[in-house]
């Protein structure tokens, strides 16, 4: 699916993404530590706008045929499980019954049994990434346990209704994480902190991807090249390199 070229710029959601600081400001939560509690609604979001935006094009494919579009994306996960290749992550919500967050938070009635459907109608693996199922250890990305504090506050509605308006389906995964890298860098700024976070300029990014094509087309187009950020954070770099070479495989008609 080619991405709405009539989209507004990604940075205009900034606005929204500085409401939910406002909500977290209101009942008492310290600035450093915001990015805390946008990090996995960030990803949360991603998520959902990642299935959304495969399951159309499944649809697509299969003329409008939501069965075998269903069945299809229900495959990759089964083949990602296997070690093929990856899946977009599945919600049945969000696939089966043509729902999303926005809907959900469109109302408090029944919003907190919603809600938790919502978050278990996830695959198994995406519920262990976005900290939704508990496990030990560090998880920075820890769904339940500021869902908890939230809802404590008496603030999760508003805090999740306000991150449900964002639509990221549009956007690429370079853009989306360009966001978010500017979204912490100016929180960690805000709360006077060093971020200890860098991330990787649009020309090296360029540079990578131009030296992984001209590799494919001279020397070996089969080949799988792996390329590994020993320094990823967010995956801006990966994403972007993605991005780019997809790009000019569309330009050449590849």
């Amino acid at each position: 699916m080619s991405p709405n070229q009539n989209k507004p710029d990604i940075m205009s959601y900034e606005s929204k993404i500085w409401s939910t600081a406002d909500i977290l400001r209101g009942v008492s939560i310290k600035k450093g530590q915001w990015p805390e509690f946008m990090m996995p609604m960030f990803a949360l979001l991603m998520v959902e706008s990642r299935i959304k935006r495969r399951f159309q094009e499944l649809l697509a494919e299969n003329e409008g045929d939501r069965d075998e579009a269903i069945e299809e994306m229900l495959a990759e996960v089964h083949d990602a499980k296997e070690g093929g290749s990856n899946s977009y992550g599945y919600n049945t919500f969000i696939v089966e019954q043509d729902k999303t967050l926005s809907d959900i938070a469109s109302t408090d009635t029944n919003f907190d049994a919603d809600l938790e459907r919502y978050l278990d109608a996830f695959d198994d693996e995406t519920r262990d990434l976005l900290g939704i199922i508990p496990r030990e250890g560090d998880n920075k990305l820890d769904m339940r346990k500021y869902i908890k504090i939230l809802d404590d506050k008496n603030v999760k509605f508003d805090y999740v209704q306000a991150w449900a308006s964002i639509d990221f389906t549009d956007y690429n995964n370079s853009e989306i994480t360009t966001l978010e890298e500017h979204i912490k860098r100016k929180w960690a700024d805000l709360a006077g902190e060093d971020s200890a976070e860098q991330y990787t300029p649009s020309d090296i990014i360029a540079l990578i991807s131009d030296v992984t094509v001209a590799y494919l087309e001279q020397y070996d187009k089969d080949t799988n090249l792996k390329i590994y950020d020993m320094t990823c954070g967010g995956g801006n770099m990966l994403f972007g390199v993605e991005d780019n070479i997809e790009r000019t495989y569309e330009s050449k008609g590849k």
